[in-house]
């Protein structure tokens, strides 16, 4: 019978330390995670020699408030070359979807839709001038680019307005 007294009592100090656990957590809703941060999405290159940095397309989502977004997009070639940084976006954004026109670092420019998910983002560009020197496009050939978030981070890929 000695057992049986043992075993309540190591039943009930389990069950306050649980109930003390429970009085110490922050009571109130739990918040939706926040759809600011970067997004990327990699492709494998089919190429002759040796890749180092595999293509990606990057969004960098900066501040959603009062019904507008405020972000970048980025897209890198094999091994980081060539590199395209959009101008900051700034679109209204109407039940997590914007319309935009945007300009890139060589000079190409075009309109674009982004949608925003809880964990990620599609966006589809359409590229409406080619500068002279182009080597490469944010088009994304009418089709939108689902990308994973990657990061927390705020920060913008290039601070050129």
């Amino acid at each position: 019978m000695k057992w049986i007294s043992k075993m309540w009592k190591k039943t009930g100090i389990t069950i306050m330390a649980l109930l003390l656990l429970a009085a110490m957590m922050p009571a109130g809703a739990v918040q939706a995670a926040s759809k600011t941060g970067q997004y990327q999405k990699k492709y494998k290159a089919q190429v002759s020699f040796p890749v180092w940095v595999q293509p990606a397309y990057g969004v960098a989502v900066n501040r959603i408030k009062n019904g507008k977004i405020r972000f970048q997009i980025s897209k890198a070639g094999v091994n980081g070359s060539p590199i395209y940084n959009s101008n900051i976006i700034k679109a209204k954004l109407k039940n997590n979807k914007a319309s935009f026109q945007w300009k890139d670092t060589w000079g190409n420019s075009g309109t674009g839709k982004l949608k925003l998910f809880n964990g990620y983002v599609k966006l589809k560009i359409k590229q409406t001038y080619t500068a002279q020197w182009n080597r490469s496009t944010l088009d994304t050939g009418g089709k939108f680019v689902k990308m994973k978030k990657i990061s927390s981070s705020k920060e913008l890929f290039d601070k050129w307005e």
